[in-house]
């Protein structure tokens, strides 16, 4: 074949696959778009069996006509339910402002609740969020502790406290969560008995039950020695080698929490603390109702970190002890008495 005669025939299937382009272009111009964006918010956690309503805001209509919305839950939903059509009207004939009701199931997970806003000649919006089922408790949602149903324990504010000693000192297995004081993770209602709640420095010296206080760095010490005379640990430094004894494999709705690292080695959970990597916060200004609304929450499945009653002398400012998911050693750090939140574990002698 020549190659004039084969250039002829690349040229008519280029004509021809334009000619196709041009009219497939054509046949899927895209319709233009509603004004504004189509938004709605969730909480981030929820308890099982939780009702929420969602309001669709954001959209407007070029020409001032109504908007239509249809939602969907995943997993739960087989089929989208459409709120309201483009006249303001559900399609059983009521006034609409598009909102949502949908009752989560006891399932915990993470769903996903999806949007779309339309209306007739142009392209739907869309928006999705998450939200969470958590519960907890034992066989909640923070499984891996180690804590039986028939360990010792207490209840106070509708809670169950576990507890173990050492020493003497009898401790808290589970994050104290006091709803008087402190604040849920992320301002989630639903996990104040998940992970506890963050506290102030003066909120800790304060929340625990009646009998039950806060422990001093001294009595921190004094635990990692119970457990391993080996770590010579002193008040005020690091406590070598013993956060593995702290560690087990922690689970968020079946997701493990603690990452595995070499310079830490497998988790024994000697002590039976189970401590939560739950992180540490900024609460930031407390509010007149005693909220914390622009808290900020760092750390989660790294940190996990208790506050002491030691006082750091001449500032405004307390110890609590930590640990790092990398790291082998308890660790002691200092922070604002006003502002840093974290965790606590009450203590009280036998």
């Amino acid at each position: 074949m020549s190659f004039r005669k084969l250039y002829s025939i690349i040229l008519a299937v280029a004509v021809v696959a334009s000619a196709a382009s041009c009219k497939k272009d054509k046949d899927t111009e895209a319709s233009p778009s509603l004004d504004g964006m189509l938004r709605f918010s969730v909480p981030g956690y929820i308890s099982p069996k939780d009702v929420l309503i969602i309001t669709p805001r954001g959209l407007s209509h070029p020409e001032g006509k109504g908007i239509g919305y249809s939602w969907r839950v995943s997993p739960g939903m087989s089929k989208s339910d459409t709120t309201r059509l483009e006249n303001g009207l559900t399609p059983e004939g009521h006034e609409s402002d598009g909102s949502f009701r949908y009752h989560f199931p006891d399932s915990l997970g993470t769903y996903t609740v999806s949007c779309y806003g339309f209306a007739d000649g142009y392209t739907s919006s869309y928006a999705s969020a998450y939200t969470t089922v958590v519960k907890g408790g034992l066989n909640g949602t923070i499984k891996g502790t180690g804590i039986l149903t028939t360990d010792k324990k207490i209840n106070t504010d509708n809670t169950t406290y576990y507890y173990v000693e050492h020493d003497g000192v009898e401790w808290f297995r589970n994050n104290l969560a006091n709803p008087s004081y402190g604040v849920s993770y992320t301002n989630a209602p639903a996990m104040l008995n998940v992970f506890g709640n963050f506290y102030t420095y003066e909120e800790a010296m304060q929340a625990c039950p009646e009998g039950w206080r806060l422990p001093t760095d001294a009595e921190w010490v004094a635990l990692v020695n119970s457990i391993n005379p080996d770590a010579k640990a002193v008040v005020g430094k690091p406590a070598k080698g013993i956060a593995a004894d702290l560690m087990s494999n922690i689970s968020f709705n079946d997701t493990e929490m603690w990452e595995y690292w070499p310079t830490v080695g497998e988790f024994t959970n000697k002590s039976k603390l189970a401590a939560i990597p739950a992180g540490y916060a900024n609460l930031g200004e407390k509010a007149e109702d005693g909220s914390y609304p622009t808290a900020a929450f760092f750390g989660i499945n790294e940190y996990a970190a208790f506050w002491t009653a030691d006082k750091v002398e001449g500032e405004d400012m307390a110890y609590y002890r930590y640990i790092i998911c990398d790291q082998p050693d308890l660790q002691i750090g200092k922070g604002d008495t006003e502002s840093f939140g974290a965790n606590v574990r009450c203590v009280r002698n036998k």
